[in-house]
């Protein structure tokens, strides 16, 4: 895996840091980390649940990562509850990311009472708008535009071509990947007398809490009069819109190309699959499950699931999934019944007539 600088650790060191239990030698080096599959003798890799207990058994890592009641090829691992979380987390301390030239660079526009803190990185191209804070340890990748009286939090990265736009606030651990718009106009119009459209100001903001990732060329719009919200450790895939005056919960996550019409509230804790599309002005409860390409036109209770389009509950996608199947010999029979009743009336036409000139 080449994504920058590795850092290597023992087996035992490195289970001290999860804060995890081992077993094998502890001085076994891991200088990185590969799926289960293509793994090295001296990578990491995971084991997710029993089910791929036979891709442990026949895996070349030199460390595993296992939960209980699961056995590995390699004699050396690491017990875990959660092996996909602590796997992730091990990564976090085994691959040091590639960050940007350390420092500001002197490319870079600073707005009027604008204040970028010095523990900031900020690269070639950035512009900082009048009245705009940018917090302790943020990075700002080349090309990022924040327009006036914006505020960023503290250790943000804000990668490269990402827009912030006026009044937007972003809490602390905010990631924006490229091309991130934030703040844009909604689209909002009302008719004339004459039928034309025409844009109503949008004069609301945009605020994300703490903890907030967002994928990339994703857009959040700003809110018609009041905020569209996003909140804090909410996960947002590519290319996603959130339309303006939506409101995402805590901890809620949305898949690829998504698209929220304005005023959707999406409850703590959801997962909307990628494709998902909504109707304005309705409610995902929390905990609901949305299948992937569903489109939604109507609220979805807490703690249930929806699938496809229109929407439909679990057991009643199963059944018209299952029903999908038969229809081609639901068809065939069909047209066989048809055929049938059709020559049954012919027959029966064609004795009614023989019976009518019998009578003569």
């Amino acid at each position: 895996m080449d994504v920058g600088g590795l850092s290597p650790r023992s087996l035992k060191d490195l289970a001290s840091e999860l804060g995890l239990s081992f077993e094998g030698d502890g001085q076994t080096l891991i200088t990185g980390v590969a799926a289960l599959e293509s793994a090295g003798p001296s990578e990491l890799a995971f084991v997710r649940s029993k089910r791929f207990e036979d891709l442990a058994l026949t895996s070349g890592a030199g460390v595993l990562i296992l939960p209980e009641g699961v056995k590995g090829a390699s004699s050396s691992f690491i017990r875990s509850e959660n092996p996909a979380l602590d796997f992730a987390r091990a990564v976090a301390l085994l691959v040091q990311r590639v960050s940007p030239e350390p420092g500001q660079s002197e490319n870079f526009f600073l707005g009027k009472t604008a204040h970028v803190d010095p523990t900031c990185i900020v690269a070639d191209g950035v512009s900082v708008g009048a009245g705009s804070h940018v917090g302790a340890r943020t990075e700002l990748h080349p090309g990022v535009i924040v327009y006036p009286n914006v505020s960023i939090g503290e250790d943000c990265v804000v990668h490269a071509g990402c827009i912030l736009r006026e009044g937007t606030w972003v809490g602390d651990r905010v990631t924006l990947q490229p091309g991130v718009v934030i703040g844009g106009d909604g689209f909002g119009y009302v008719a004339d007398h004459l039928g034309m459209p025409h844009h109503i100001p949008h004069v609301g903001n945009v605020r994300i809490e703490s903890d907030v990732e967002i994928g990339s060329l994703s857009t959040v719009d700003r809110g018609t009069l009041g905020d569209t919200r996003i909140r804090q450790g909410a996960k947002i895939d590519n290319q996603v819109q959130i339309a303006h005056n939506c409101d995402i919960g805590e901890r809620v996550i949305i898949a690829a190309q998504c698209g929220l019409s304005g005023s959707t509230r999406i409850e703590s804790g959801a997962v909307l699959m990628g494709g998902v599309g909504s109707a304005g002005h309705l409610t995902v409860g929390a905990g609901a499950f949305i299948g992937a390409g569903t489109g939604l036109h109507k609220d979805v209770e807490a703690g249930t699931r929806a699938y496809g389009f229109p929407q439909q509950g679990e057991r009643s996608w199963h059944r018209t999934v299952a029903a999908l199947s038969r229809l081609p010999d639901w068809l065939r029979r069909l047209r066989a019944l048809e055929k049938a009743v059709a020559h049954g009336t012919e027959k029966e036409s064609s004795d009614s007539r023989t019976r009518t000139d019998g009578s003569d």
